[in-house]
């Protein structure tokens, strides 16, 4: 699978925690897309994309008033949806 992330999406990568080391590396080899510079292409197994997704809910707090994502955690939703959309 290959998941599209913006550059506030993979800095949001780049601090998860217990990333495993799979996972790590081809978080490290993102490069930008041909043709636009502010989208990365991260390249995953289904596996590794369902590892991921599943990780990163852990990392995810939402507001108790309007129940969306945090500020500080919408970066790792949006990842979840678009590791979900990709696999559809």
């Amino acid at each position: 699978m290959r998941i599209l992330l913006s550059q506030a999406m993979l800095d949001a990568l780049r601090t998860a925690k217990h990333i495993p080391p799979d996972v790590q590396k081809r978080i490290d080899a993102v490069k930008p897309e041909p043709g636009s510079p502010l989208t990365y292409g991260l390249q995953l197994s289904e596996d590794a994309g369902m590892e991921l997704s599943e990780l990163l809910q852990w990392h995810v707090r939402t507001d108790p008033v309007s129940h969306k994502p945090t500020a500080e955690t919408a970066a790792f939703a949006d990842i979840i949806a678009r590791i979900a959309e990709t696999q559809l």
